[in-house]
């Protein structure tokens, strides 16, 4: 996602009960629960932003236990927030707790055993958050759901966490003038007469692969929509405001052909269709499984939106299909469609090098260590819309560039489709990733994840060096001066000079080596066929690195 402004407060727990269990983030989890399926019945209207719902969900139950918990906001001192008024498995009514934003189900004696257990929660109120009742840029009324990072609770009672994933259908009923978009496919659409003889219709969404909540999401406006076309079978769609109908069906047209590359790089498509969708979003995209929010503005009609769909989509197979186990591993998601983004625009976007793309993000990586000495993987951090950093996205991109160049093209991109068929649909951490990694290159990477991702910042370099005519060798001294531990790396070298001989017409010699980087202090002297006259460092933008001084002798 491409975030447009950061401003949030994240407090929550989510399951309690015998097997508790908190990840590295505070995440409260119940490894003995897992919720299967969401069936959310959601009804709109115009006259107020207040919201009716029904939730089913139905869990798996590994243990018994008497509480289940899950996330729902309550009311706040404005009165927005979600009113709980039953809640139910099967006719039996259950007894249950709505405090400080979860709601405590009490589960009767005859139903402690494992196995799967259905709920029905029936609530209502004014989203606070999660569901963004507004007015578009044309003054039109819109819905649009927003969950990222945990604002999912706000509006549907959940598990608002990626590490606990299900299969999810929405069943929308509003006012006949609006479509609806959603997760997966359009399962039947049919209209009613309303409560007070208005006229209403029913839109049932159905998504048969599980997602995080972070990703459900629905979009109700004034749509016009159109199949723009397919990729492999799968139909991409274009849904834009009805008067943004022309420009909006242009600026999203390219997103068939991104799909198209991705699945021939990575694997396939994990979701029934692709919706790229104009919406009220805070981000600049928001990669909502086969259904991305892109802010509303992003439809100017200049086609110029390549780079937003590239890194979007490729999200929906790292960050959607394969989700991050832990909010501090958010550069699993981030990171990877940051750099996918930059191999798309190098393979088809002219004018867009990988290498060119790389050095800007490293200029990006190098101000904010400056400004902040944060590692990628950060535990400290609480709010969790920090987390959305140069760190996660550039660094990120950058931790995958050089892990590419220390397995070679082959070996990199078997481990990276590896990876993704290995975890398609399930949780990862940055472990797993290393362990897949490690599998298919024979290698050994605990010191490269752990220095390219545990530790802040990036070497800095103090080096020198001198050419000896007589002996026909360049003698080099390098040197890291960062206060952080030693990095350990394949320094890239591009050796400059005049060619040996009496024709001084001819043209400038270059020759390419690597130097292995194992300590603090290495001196190197290198045979060469030809006068050196300047050496350059990483000439092919292939490490991370900071220069500090250099001097030629």
């Amino acid at each position: 996602m491409i975030i447009q402004f950061l401003s949030f407060l994240a407090t929550f727990l989510l399951f309690a009960g015998p097997g508790e269990s908190f990840g590295k983030d505070g995440y409260l989890r119940n490894p003995n629960a897992d919720v299967v399926h969401y069936c959310f019945s959601i009804t709109l209207n115009d006259s107020t932003n207040r919201i009716e719902g029904t939730s089913k969900i139905s869990l798996n139950i590994k243990n018994a236990g008497k509480l289940i918990e899950f996330d729902l906001a309550g009311v706040n001192q404005e009165g927005k927030g979600m009113i709980i008024a039953s809640i139910k498995t099967g006719i039996q009514i259950l007894n249950w707790k709505h405090l400080h934003d979860r709601v405590e189900i009490e589960i009767p004696d005859s139903l402690q055993r494992p196995g799967m257990l259905s709920l029905s929660i029936s609530y209502s109120g004014i989203p606070i958050d999660g569901l963004i009742i507004s007015k578009n840029k044309f003054g039109d009324r819109t819905f649009f759901a927003d969950n990222w990072p945990n604002r999912a609770h706000h509006w549907i009672p959940c598990m608002d966490h990626p590490y606990d994933k299900a299969t999810v259908e929405f069943i929308v009923t509003a006012p006949e003038k609006y479509k609806v978009v959603s997760n997966g496919y359009l399962f039947s659409e049919y209209p009613l007469e309303g409560s007070f003889g208005n006229r209403v219709k029913v839109s049932h969404w159905v998504e048969n692969v599980p997602v995080p909540t972070k990703v459900m999401v629905i979009g109700v406006a004034d749509f016009a929509w159109t199949t723009s076309g397919f990729s492999k079978e799968i139909p991409v769609q274009t849904w834009v405001y009805s008067q943004n109908r022309e420009n909006g069906f242009k600026d999203y047209q390219p997103a068939a052909g991104i799909l198209t590359f991705y699945q021939d790089l990575i694997g396939p498509f994990s979701y029934e269709k692709l919706a790229n969708v104009q919406s009220k979003t805070m981000f600049g995209g928001m990669e909502n499984s086969g259904c991305i929010f892109y802010y509303e503005k992003s439809v100017t009609g200049k086609n110029q939106l390549h780079s937003l769909l590239a890194h979007e989509i490729a999200h929906q197979w790292f960050g959607d299909a394969v989700t991050e186990n832990d909010w501090h591993e958010v550069w699993l998601s981030e990171g990877f469609a940051t750099y996918l983004e930059a191999c798309y625009a190098d393979s088809l976007l002219a004018g867009r090098k990988l290498s060119a793309s790389m050095a800007d993000m490293r200029k990006s990586v190098i101000r904010y260590y400056e400004e902040t000495h944060k590692p990628v993987v950060d535990t400290t951090i609480t709010n969790l819309m920090d987390l959305l950093s140069t760190n996660s996205y550039d660094k990120g991109a950058w931790v995958l560039h050089m892990l590419r160049q220390e397995l070679g093209d082959k070996i990199f991109w078997t481990g990276m489709r590896n990876y993704y068929s290995v975890y398609r649909d399930k949780n990862a951490t940055t472990a797993d990733f290393q362990a897949v990694m490690e599998n298919v290159s024979g290698k050994s990477l605990s010191r490269f994840f752990h220095q390219w991702l545990e530790i802040p910042g990036q070497p800095e370099i103090e080096w020198s060096w001198k050419f000896n005519k007589i002996k026909n060798q360049v003698e080099i001294d390098i040197q890291q001066v960062q206060n952080q531990p030693v990095f350990d790396f394949t320094l890239p070298l591009e050796l400059i000079g005049e060619s040996i001989g009496k024709d001084t017409l001819k043209p400038v010699q270059q020759w390419y080596c690597k130097v292995p980087i194992h300590e603090r202090k290495e001196h190197f002297i290198l045979p060469v066929a030809f006068p050196i006259s300047k050496i350059r460092f990483d000439p092919f933008i292939q490490l991370l690195f900071q220069e500090k001084k250099v001097v030629g002798l």
